[in-house]
């Protein structure tokens, strides 16, 4: 059988996510990433209910409410600070 190849693009959640799991149905993976390496840029993220439950299902939602804060509010401003949507 034809190993089967795929390539990401991109080393973001979503890239890293798809590459571990074609990883674990048996595809051998080449992750490309533009950054020279991995680091902290600042941010923070919003993980909905269905993102945490695909990442349950990679084995890694452990992790992610140990680091994570449940509950958090938050949503889209504009540059002066209005809000645009809230998430609650």
């Amino acid at each position: 059988m034809t190993e089967r190849h795929a390539v990401v693009a991109g080393a973001g959640i979503g890239g890293l996510a798809a590459a571990l799991a074609l990883h674990r149905r048996g595809w051998r993976v080449t992750v490309l990433e533009q950054a020279p390496q991995p680091r902290e840029v600042g941010a923070g993220i919003t993980l909905m209910a269905n993102a945490v439950r695909g990442l349950d299902a990679l084995g890694l939602g452990t992790e992610v409410h140990r680091l994570g804060r449940e509950g958090a509010t938050g949503g889209l401003r504009t540059t002066d600070g209005r809000w645009l949507s809230r998430v609650d």
